[in-house]
């Protein structure tokens, strides 16, 4: 009987002093939304649960911030390329004789100086910031 006492004195003292699991923070990004390079490491190696409401937000973070980057991308060659005509249409303007031919090339010209005006919208400093920060970390990436 006193060893049945024990016992169950153990499993009561045992049971008692299990530790239950703590209760994660509540996340919140910051104010600035910029990611960090440990979010995104963790977020590149896989190794945070998709279920956390941080991992959801880093994952979004992480695909704008590959978008801003494919898109900036695009936008640059865009633009390379317009200034690219534009300089093939202002000699191409000089070496005219044709005042006809001269009027086309010129509305050429503007139209091609409008769309240059036109300029990609900026993105916001935090969306650079993340955007170059997991371009690098890509790269290192083996």
């Amino acid at each position: 009987m006193r060893r049945s006492r024990i016992l169950a004195i153990t499993v009561l003292l045992l049971a008692s002093c299990r530790r239950e699991p703590a209760v994660p923070a509540e996340f919140k990004p910051p104010a600035d939304g910029r990611l960090s390079e440990e979010q995104v490491h963790m977020y590149l190696e896989g190794k945070k649960g998709m279920e956390s409401a941080e991992s959801r937000w880093v994952g979004e973070r992480v695909r704008e911030a590959r978008m801003a980057g494919l898109s900036g991308g695009i936008d640059r060659k865009i633009m390379d390329s317009r200034r690219q005509i534009l300089r093939s249409l202002e000699e191409r303007r000089r070496a005219l004789a044709d005042s006809a031919k001269q009027a086309e090339v010129d509305r050429q010209i503007a139209e091609v100086r409008r769309l240059l005006q036109g300029a990609p919208p900026e993105v916001s400093p935090a969306m650079r910031h993340n955007a170059e920060l997991v371009a690098r970390m890509e790269e290192k990436k083996p």
